[in-house]
């Protein structure tokens, strides 16, 4: 592959790539300006191997470590947030599975730094789910112990020690689809700050925004996976090929949509911020019941009225499905 200039790492192979130089002159996908960047992971493994302290230092400098701390501060992560220096001394603490993390990282790395920028046409699956004229100002990292894959506009990034990318690498690439796009979305509505929610309306908001967010990123990842026979790889798309199991899960979504209605400019307490847990993991509400409502728009509304939500100054899915599943004459595929 063809490095970029000015970026050098800890050694062979940790150097970020741009997309432009991995594609084809006059390819459409030559202008877009992201940059594939795994140094973040190879030096984490380098220090993990070594323990060399000097590493944590070159680890904090690195852009990705930036991203990673301006993600923990939007989302009120439970991280150290003082510093990069502290939030990466923090994901590389010593634990009982450090070294199984570095094998999982290795792998990770071999993938990331192959197959996924060999090919990456994978990019155009993002961009058809973005609206037209989107482009990206940034980079996607692989990174080391920090969730399994975070986004921020302009950059995203993958947890390449994260088991579930242990158990097929290629698993990689569908998250790449889905960060990707979350970055898409940041750039069209900027994500609330976690920090700055007082009320039940603030977290209704915050539920409108992750079930746009996270379910047009579902979404978007799903025919690929279809195509590569790759949906039963990923819990969320288990439970997408479910009719009963989504019956279900949609009429949770809609008791807890209510309760926070319901309640409005109430303070937020402990058992709404509890939505949240409930929408996010579990049963991940507001990804499959996400995923779901986008999957009918696009059936019911078409392909150019879905992406054209994400334009929309704030998200606008949960609505839309709900006007086109009580319009008059319109039936919903189950």
């Amino acid at each position: 592959m063809t490095v970029l200039s000015g970026y050098c790492g800890s050694g062979t192979g940790n150097n970020p790539v741009a997309l432009r130089e991995l594609v084809p002159p006059g390819d459409p996908l030559g202008r877009q300006d992201l940059i594939f960047d795994p140094s973040f992971a190879f030096t984490a493994l380098q220090y993990v191997r070594s323990a060399n302290p000097a590493l944590l230092k070159e680890l904090a400098d690195l852009p990705a470590a930036a991203h990673l701390l301006n993600h923990a501060r939007q989302f009120d992560y439970e991280v150290p947030r003082d510093s990069a220096f502290s939030l990466v001394k923090s994901l590389l603490a010593p634990s009982a599975d450090l070294q199984s993390q570095a094998e999982e990282i290795e792998r990770s790395i071999a993938f990331f730094t192959g197959p996924l920028v060999d090919n990456p046409q994978w990019i155009n699956d993002v961009l058809y789910y973005l609206p037209p004229g989107f482009h990206f100002h940034g980079s996607l990292f692989l990174t080391f112990g920090y969730d399994i894959g975070v986004a921020l506009a302009p950059n995203a990034s993958l947890n390449g020690a994260n088991r579930h990318f242990d158990r097929n690498p290629r698993e990689l690439l569908y998250y790449a689809i889905h960060e990707l796009h979350h970055v898409g979305v940041n750039t069209y509505q900027p994500p609330p700050r976690i920090a700055d929610i007082k009320t039940c309306a603030d977290i209704l908001r915050l539920v409108d925004y992750s079930t746009e967010l996270e379910g047009l990123a579902v979404h978007a990842a799903r025919p690929r996976r279809r195509a590569e026979q790759a949906l039963l790889s990923d819990p969320d798309y288990v439970a997408l090929e479910s009719p009963e199991q989504m019956r279900i899960l949609e009429q949770r979504y809609e008791e807890q949509y209510r309760y926070l209605k319901n309640r409005g400019e109430q303070p937020a307490d402990a058992e709404a911020f509890a939505v949240i847990e409930r929408m996010s993991s579990g049963d991940r509400l507001w990804y499959r019941v996400g995923a779901m409502m986008a999957e009918r728009i696009e059936d019911k509304l078409g392909h150019e009225a879905l992406v054209g939500l994400i334009a929309k100054p704030y998200p606008t899915l949960v609505q839309t499905y709900g006007k086109m599943r009580s319009a008059p004459g319109v039936k919903i595929r189950k």
